[in-house]
């Protein structure tokens, strides 16, 4: 009886780990498309890069005037904050989530069709080799 008591133990201390793990890294790849499924459809594509070597992945994409759109940044590496960037093809800041915690996703609408960028990166001096992604969905109407 004390032996399945201690099993018991370890096994819930394990779950409550494993769970808790789970929930501090909500946009890890892994997890990406549930960021996108609360009130948004994903527009069906996956897009996945390479960090370069200034630790960035660029996107091009069109966002159409009119729609409601949600963006977002996923990676599994979990020891630095993923940095999102919208500019438009002139390179004006459109929107970091640096000035907002960090969050991986954007909600928003333009009013106009307009071509963005979309950069995700890591602001760390040494390389990381690693695949960053990047989810675009539109709210229904």
């Amino acid at each position: 009886m004390k032996r399945l008591k201690q099993s018991f133990i370890i096994t819930s201390f394990f779950l409550f780990t494993l769970v808790f793990n789970a929930k501090s890294q909500e946009n890890t790849i892994t997890n990406c498309i549930n960021l996108i499924n609360s009130g948004y459809v994903s527009d069906g594509q996956e897009y996945k890069a390479k960090l370069d070597e200034n630790n960035k992945a660029r996107f091009y994409t069109t966002f159409y005037g009119g729609s409601h759109y949600r963006i977002v940044g996923c990676s599994n590496i979990t020891y630095t904050p993923l940095i999102l960037s919208v500019y438009d093809t002139e390179k004006n800041l459109l929107f970091c989530n640096k000035d907002y915690n960090y969050i991986p996703y954007w909600n928003f609408k333009f009013t106009s069709t307009i071509n963005c960028i979309i950069e995700i990166e890591f602001d760390k001096e040494k390389q990381i080799k690693d695949e960053v992604m990047l989810l675009i969905g539109f709210k229904e109407n």
